[in-house]
């Protein structure tokens, strides 16, 4: 009985192989279409340009980003190129600079000119960096709020403390009366 298993199973492989290597040698319809495929190997990689953009700001000075930001601010806020408008975005977002506005780099986003040359791959990375930016402004006043909240509670607690201490003091005087 085993060995009829064992045949039976080496035919199903041998009948598979046959069938994969006829498969193969047949010409058959591409998994892509070749205009789409030359169409996608055509299309610029606009992310990857950004991150290329955003890797080289990290790497500049103060006085270089301020330039770069002066002439973006200049040039690409009011643009119809996504890729621009994006750029002065990184530009609002990166952190310890003079020109840091989450709120502007967020208006910048979300009010994309209507163009057809919007690839999904952008639409995508848009809707991750609202949502990301959308997020760190709820936070930011979150923080805000805390802030006020424990400056309050700390005004509180030097009030209290002077309170305690100067409920010890009039203790300390009554018992010195009283020792006299």
């Amino acid at each position: 009985m085993k060995v009829i298993d064992t045949i039976f199973v080496g035919l199903i492989l041998n009948v598979a192989l046959v069938g994969c290597a006829q498969i193969a040698n047949q010409p058959g319809m591409p998994l892509i279409n070749e205009s789409a495929q030359i169409k996608i190997l055509q299309e610029p990689d606009n992310l990857g340009e950004l991150m290329r953009y955003y890797s080289w700001l990290q790497t500049q000075s103060n006085e270089v980003l301020t330039e770069e930001y002066q002439y973006a601010n200049n040039h690409y806020r009011d643009s119809i190129d996504i890729q621009q408008r994006f750029k002065l975005a990184i530009l609002l977002l990166l952190p310890n600079t003079e020109f840091y506005d989450i709120h502007g780099a967020l208006d910048l986003i979300e009010n994309l000119p209507n163009q057809n040359k919007i690839t999904p791959a952008t639409i995508g990375f848009k809707d991750i960096l609202v949502l990301l930016l959308e997020q760190q402004q709820t936070a930011n006043i979150k923080i805000r709020y805390l802030s006020a909240k424990l400056r309050t509670t700390e005004v509180e607690v030097k009030t209290l403390q002077e309170k305690i201490e100067a409920i010890k003091n009039i203790e300390k005087n009554m018992m010195r009366k009283n020792t006299l």
